[in-house]
């Protein structure tokens, strides 16, 4: 019996992060805020109240985050990237399915968090002009980048969404 409780809560808890994009508690004012801050933050710097510091980077290596943020970002990204079956994979392209967080800024409206930009990606595959027949030795044909997409995440981590600008493309040879 408690084995079946600590299943279903676990399931409970982790069902937010099922499907890309989730609209989590105050989700609406979230999306609304998100579009403020990018508003803000455009062009150049960031105009008051808001701002916005680079927090986590793959490259160069910059983590100013904790072990749970991390942890959590790197989850939403992981779960994002698992709509792109029935999107940009459906066409042209082969990923190895491990997807990485790039990037992560967070955005303050004064002195709150008022949400975060992740940049996440998985190496990939243009097979539209090489003989992929679905064995990883047929990749090595194929030319070699990576798809990678942005996201929108609420504070409390409950809430996200792709940014409709900068949905998943494949870009050549990045790292």
């Amino acid at each position: 019996m408690f084995s079946k409780i600590v299943v279903a809560a676990a399931l409970t808890l982790s069902a937010p992060l099922a499907f890309a994009d989730h609209m989590g508690p105050n989700g609406d004012k979230f999306y609304d805020e998100a579009a403020h801050f990018t508003n803000a933050c455009s062009q150049g710097p960031c105009k008051a109240p808001y701002s916005a510091m680079l927090v986590y980077s793959q490259n160069p290596r910059l983590n100013k985050l904790s072990p749970q943020q991390t942890d959590m970002l790197r989850a939403v990204a992981n779960y994002q990237a698992q709509i792109w079956g029935d999107t940009i994979l459906e066409g042209d392209f082969h990923s190895a399915g491990r997807t990485r967080l790039d990037s992560a800024v967070v955005y303050f409206k004064g002195d709150r968090v008022a949400g975060f930009k992740i940049r996440y990606s998985e190496k990939a595959w243009n097979t539209s002009e090489c003989a992929f027949d679905g064995s990883k030795d047929s990749l090595k044909y194929c030319k070699e980048g990576r798809i990678s997409e942005e996201s929108y995440v609420s504070p409390d981590f409950q809430t996200f969404f792709t940014d409709e600008d900068r949905q998943a493309g494949f870009s050549l040879g990045l790292n």
